[in-house]
């Protein structure tokens, strides 16, 4: 892991998160950005499945019965891995100001837009996620090519999926959603969202079953 004292590059980033069941979803280039004054480069973290269940499961955050235990857990790793490599702290939570990640994945070049208009990309398909960003006054190379939409000659089976028909191309109706899973026993409630889970690239992410449990129970209490 590199000091404060040291620029830290892609590989050893990279290898910091993996210990914590993270990935590098992408980075994206900032120079000129005045949102982001005197940073050069934002890189976004997402769980890397399956490991990072194991990671959070055995946890402090998630063992001790507190509220948003992701969110405090990703809150003390991602801040303790900004610390030691010297960068700069955002999350996707915990209120105004509201920091645009959609938009700033799709600048990476390796996550998309799918037909649902959730994002998507070639590692966790529609589960792709992102628990922080850290942004650094220095370029962080990305060395992987960058790489076209998934979904391209896709038959989009997410469009068909929904057993609740809450999502299409133009609307995601939440109310009609929650409605559907007040009352089912399975599918969307025990396995995680149908319509996310019939994208071919999700299929390959293995999320574990309590995970998406987890985010269903939240889901239904927001």
């Amino acid at each position: 892991m590199a000091t404060l004292s040291t620029q830290i590059g892609f590989d050893d980033l990279s290898g910091a998160c993996a210990a914590h069941g993270l990935r590098i979803a992408g980075v994206c280039d900032v120079r000129g950005d005045d949102s982001l004054p005197n940073l050069a480069s934002l890189v976004l973290l997402a769980p890397s499945e399956p490991g990072f269940w194991g990671v959070f499961a055995n946890s402090a955050e998630y063992n001790d019965g507190f509220e948003h235990p992701m969110d405090r857990w990703s809150a003390r790793v991602i801040g303790n891995l900004s610390t030691e490599c010297g960068g700069t702290l955002y999350f996707p939570f915990g209120g105004a100001p509201y920091h645009p990640f959609y938009s700033w994945a799709l600048s990476t070049g390796r996550v998309y837009a799918s037909p649902l208009r959730f994002l998507v990309d070639h590692e966790s398909g529609l589960y792709v996620s992102f628990r922080g960003a850290i942004g650094f006054t220095h370029e962080i190379a990305d060395p992987r090519p960058v790489l076209s939409t998934p979904c391209a000659g896709c038959a989009a089976p997410c469009l068909t999926s929904c057993p609740a028909d809450a999502v299409d191309e133009n609307d995601y109706n939440v109310p009609k959603c929650k409605s559907y899973l007040i009352n089912a026993t399975e599918s969307c409630e025990t396995f995680g969202c149908a319509a996310r889970r019939a994208c071919p690239h999700t299929a390959k992410t293995q999320r574990p079953t309590a995970h998406a449990q987890f985010h269903m129970r939240a889901f239904m209490g927001a």
